[in-house]
């Protein structure tokens, strides 16, 4: 596990530390369901690098490198990314190179894209502005976020109360401008434990090239909560 020099926040990275180190996120070893049904509904371009932001415990980078891709995985975590390194090692030999890193300033690696996930973890138009950049041509960006409920619908949603950690309706499209938006969702996600989650979804392209080699689906656009 490469650990990239960057400056880190001891106190997030200690909280994230002692989350894991408690079990935390234990019964969600499955992929973003989001992730999955654009994989396996040919949505991404054909495998290639991909990087993973905020990872955790590995559950996407896992089912990304089980199907076939090379993935850098990041989180601020070394007590995930132990965890996550175990898990990988459970099964096939997979295509994973974790890094520890904080990523309040932005991913501080090198190199270039075929795919970046970043399931809800925000610093969007920090992080976004360099993703952006890290795209091949043709590349994908894939983004989940806990979206700002609508009034009424906080006490009945999972995930976290404070609004900083939420994202505004619409504003993963605003922020995306300039790539080439495949689907854009904002709506209530019913989670694998039964817990309703208000979710803003976004898959982008570098570029309309490798969209037209993908047996990509209609795009989305559903009505926020």
């Amino acid at each position: 596990m490469a650990r990239v020099a960057t400056a880190v926040s001891a106190e997030d990275r200690a909280k994230w530390d002692a989350r894991y180190a408690e079990g935390a996120y234990d019964e969600r070893p499955h992929p973003s369901a989001f992730l999955r049904d654009c994989l396996e509904g040919g949505a991404l371009p054909a495998p290639g690098r991909a990087l993973d932001l905020a990872c955790g415990a590995g559950r996407n980078a896992i089912y990304l490198a089980q199907n076939g891709w090379t993935v850098d995985a990041v989180d601020i975590s070394p007590v995930a990314l132990e965890r996550a390194r175990q898990r990988s090692g459970e099964g096939a030999q997979l295509a994973i190179h974790y890094l520890e890193q904080d990523l309040d300033a932005g991913f501080a690696g090198t190199g270039r894209y075929d795919l970046i996930v970043n399931i809800r973890y925000v610093n969007l138009p920090l992080l976004l502005h360099t993703l952006i950049d890290r795209l091949r041509p043709g590349g994908a960006l894939l983004v989940e976020q806990h979206l700002a409920p609508t009034e009424g619908l906080e006490p009945t949603i999972v995930g976290p109360r404070n609004p900083a950690f939420r994202v505004a309706p619409g504003s993963l499209r605003h922020l995306a401008r300039g790539l080439l938006v495949q689907r854009s969702r904002e709506r209530l996600v019913r989670e694998p434990d039964g817990t309703l989650a208000a979710l803003a979804q976004l898959l982008a392209f570098a570029s309309a090239a490798e969209r037209d080699g993908c047996n990509c689906p209609t795009p989305a656009y559903d009505a926020p909560p």
